[in-house]
């Protein structure tokens, strides 16, 4: 297979000096922590602070949201006349999440609750006629849509006929119009007083239940009854937040901070058995075990499998059920990693065989028999490694994309919305579904609407960089000064660092892709560099090298450890 590499341009992340020494005199801080903080717009002391010391009281008032004080009366209601609720979640980790938080948060004031999640494959993704039978049946006479229902019209109106309200929680592009439901609850309404467009869907599903339980105890009804105590479902909200890659900024930041420190307590079950088939102690899990590790597996259930048994894992109480359906996740997550590699490598080779492909503004690929619950990981991959916005189409004409920050993928799907059946999404990423003899079509149309929008700068790769170090500089010191600035992913970047003209020892191939080494001289510092194989031979010369810096542990021995990040040969710096 031709292995194109696609080189990638270093950036150093610009940092006002003035700032960074204000918040050293202001913080005591050391300059590397103020540096990355200024540089990620945290400047001034109160900002940086509470930066450095996420408070839940720092949490807004969720009745800004628009929609919520009709939810809430409806919600009310419901729970007055003991009706049924009924619970219809999106598949994925942020679905999930939300559909498991709002029904221990229902049913821990008393509400039966009653709860379902699409077939992806047979039902396709969002409301849809067969749930709300599902629901239905089971006496449910309100129904909520958590991580989906913003474009379900016709959907709504079904469920309005057959008598049961509708409420939509969803953190997806708002339509023209909105759905006919009782409320609908959603940071991106244009009449949204809440700024909370970084929230994914278990974050305003949080909110309502900050909303609704203040309501209710204004009420008295928990006079003679304990509150619901929100505290015990932060895992739950830093899960679905971080596998969703929204921004780690504001609310989210406060949500992963304190969710982390709750599954380090180990109270959950289904996540304790999680850790146990990844092999990760709770006491040492980050955001990034999170979005790398327990994610893809809860994931998997709604990729291949029924994402209602990830539900039921993170529903469990019992102790054997949560090791077997963990299990089970885990064995998904082996058979989604396996059908993942088929599908990458194949589509990679069809791009690299391509001049059409080449010289595209937007990647647009398919195959029949490509399965649609993986494509999604495939688009992100292809984006990775082509740096292009990408578009893959599985089965049935059921496909994903992802993008880049420069091309806004939902707008530009608006464009060419007679050639698909339906999608939706955000920016970054989309769903679709169209004939599939209509792909081409698709690909033709995107790119001459992307060949207005973009440049050719825009599809150069960056990677950026928070300034230079020697290796003398990497040590445990600088490792815990930069947790502090913990959690790290989109918006508040994992720290990465620039070491020049630097050598290498013991250089070791490992499977996937990786490789495994030291930086050779006076201090010998181990490396992992995650799917550089293909860059091996700049390893066996002069190089400089960005990485971030990590601390490793094995058979209780800590060590300095740096991941790679990319690697280039060597060049004077003017």
């Amino acid at each position: 297979m031709s292995k194109a590499i696609v080189p990638r341009h270093w950036r150093v992340r610009e940092a006002d000096e003035v700032k960074i020494n204000q918040l050293i005199i202001d913080l005591g801080i050391h300059r590397i922590l103020a540096r990355v903080m200024v540089a990620r717009g945290i400047a001034g002391e109160t900002s940086a602070e509470q930066f450095l010391n996420p408070q839940l009281a720092a949490l807004g008032d969720p009745f800004q949201f628009a929609g919520m004080q009709a939810g809430c009366d409806r919600f009310v209601r419901a729970i007055v006349n003991n009706e049924v609720i009924g619970v219809f979640g999106d598949y994925d980790v942020d679905g999930v999440t939300s559909t498991v938080l709002l029904c221990e948060f229902l049913e821990s004031c008393g509400v039966q609750v009653c709860a379902t999640i699409p077939d992806r494959i047979k039902e396709g993704y969002g409301l849809n006629v067969l749930g709300l039978e599902r629901l239905a049946k089971q006496g449910a006479t309100l129904v909520v849509t958590v991580d989906c229902g913003i474009t379900a019209h016709e959907e709504v109106l079904v469920a309005v006929k057959k008598g049961i309200d509708v409420v939509v929680i969803d953190h997806h592009t708002v339509p023209v119009d909105l759905p006919k439901a009782v409320a609908v609850i959603n940071p991106h309404r244009s009449d949204c007083a809440r700024q909370a467009k970084h929230l994914c869907a278990v974050g305003v599903v949080f909110n309502l239940c900050m909303a609704l339980r203040k309501q209710l105890r204004e009420l008295g009804f928990f006079a003679n009854k304990p509150e619901p105590n929100l505290l015990n479902f932060l895992d739950l909200v830093a899960l679905g937040t971080v596998a969703d890659v929204v921004p780690l900024i504001l609310e989210n930041r406060i949500f992963v901070h304190h969710g982390v420190n709750l599954i380090k307590k180990q109270n959950r079950l289904g996540i304790n058995a999680l850790l146990e088939t990844a092999k990760i102690s709770a006491t040492k899990i980050t955001a990034s075990t999170l979005g790398f590790q327990l994610g893809p597996r809860v994931n998997a259930a709604g990729r291949l499998e029924d994402a209602m048994q990830a539900v039921n894992l993170l529903r469990t109480s019992n102790v054997k059920t949560a090791t077997d359906l963990a299990n089970f996740l885990n064995d998904s997550n082996l058979s989604r990693r396996a059908l993942e590699k088929e599908m990458v490598d194949e589509a990679i080779l069809e791009i690299n065989n391509s001049k059409d492909h080449q010289d595209s503004w937007v990647i647009v690929i398919g195959k029949e028999h490509w399965h649609p619950g993986v494509v999604g990981i495939v688009a992100s991959r292809l984006v990775e490694k082509f740096g292009k916005p990408t578009i893959v189409i599985g089965n049935n004409g059921k496909g994903s994309g992802r993008s880049i920050p420069s091309f806004h993928l939902h707008e530009s799907l608006c464009q060419v919305a007679q050639i698909m059946t339906g999608f939706g999404g955000h920016a970054h990423a989309v769903g679709v579904h169209l004939d599939f003899n209509k792909i081409a079509e698709l690909r033709e149309k995107l790119n001459l609407y992307a060949e207005k929008k973009l440049t050719k700068a825009d599809l150069i790769q960056t990677i950026s960089y928070d300034g230079e170090l020697s290796v003398l500089d990497v040590g445990f010191d600088l490792v815990n000064e930069l947790n502090k600035a913990a959690p790290y992913g989109r918006g508040n970047p994992e720290p990465v660092f620039r070491l020049n003209k630097l050598t290498f020892a013991h250089l070791k191939e490992l499977n996937q892709g990786h490789l495994r080494g030291q930086i050779a001289g006076d201090r010998r510092v181990p490396f992992v560099a995650f799917g550089l194989a293909e860059k091996i031979k700049l390893f066996e010369d002069v190089a400089d090298i960005l990485v971030s810096v990590d601390i490793n542990e094995w058979m209780g021995k800590k060590e300095i450890q740096l991941k790679i990040k990319d690697i280039k040969a060597h060049e004077a710096i003017v």
